[in-house]
């Protein structure tokens, strides 16, 4: 699997970007303080200016941009995807370096717990312990559904690798 080495403007810190992962993850696996809140296209708190290389914007009309970024050449590293080396403007900051580098696994399904009509605890099984401060959220990218979701878990941090989400169904 390629890597592209991703530089940050004026600064020391760089990171790496395994090929298919996006900016923000990849720097947030790295340790590095990018910032964001929704890792999802929504917000624009991870908007960046590309210095120079290439990437796949894989939401372009994303609503965390407004005009006027766009106007400007601003992109989400939440929604770019390298295919290059890059060098980016993006003010980095320690207050945003997860406590917790997100890792990305694999999980199994094990229980569907119903807790309404339209609600249900989803119980997950992964390769990793369960690590997370309250108010924390996962990306899950399920087969046959496009793009990734975010849900907070519901259950607490633990080593048994359990992963809860409380996720209501939508009508």
């Amino acid at each position: 699997m390629a890597t592209h080495k991703i530089s940050i403007n004026g600064q020391k810190e760089s990171f790496e970007c395994k090929e298919g992962d996006t900016l923000l993850r990849a720097a947030l696996r790295a340790g590095l303080g990018a910032p964001y809140e929704c890792n999802s296209g929504g917000c624009g708190a991870c908007k960046f200016e590309l210095l120079s290389g290439q990437v796949e914007n894989i939401w372009p009309t994303a609503p965390g941009l407004s005009d006027r970024d766009l106007k400007k050449g601003r992109q989400l590293s939440c929604q770019c995807i390298p295919t290059e080396d890059c060098e980016l403007k993006l003010r980095t900051n320690s207050k945003f370096t997860p406590k917790h580098k997100p890792i990305k696994t694999i999980a199994r399904l094990y229980d569907i717990r119903p807790i309404t009509a339209d609600m249900s605890e989803f119980c997950f099984e992964a390769e990793h312990g369960a690590s997370f401060e309250a108010g924390q959220f996962s990306l899950l990218d399920i087969a046959g559904v496009d793009g990734s979701r975010a849900y907070s878990m519901s259950n607490i941090a633990n080593n048994d690798r359990h992963w809860h989400f409380i996720i209501k169904k939508q009508f």
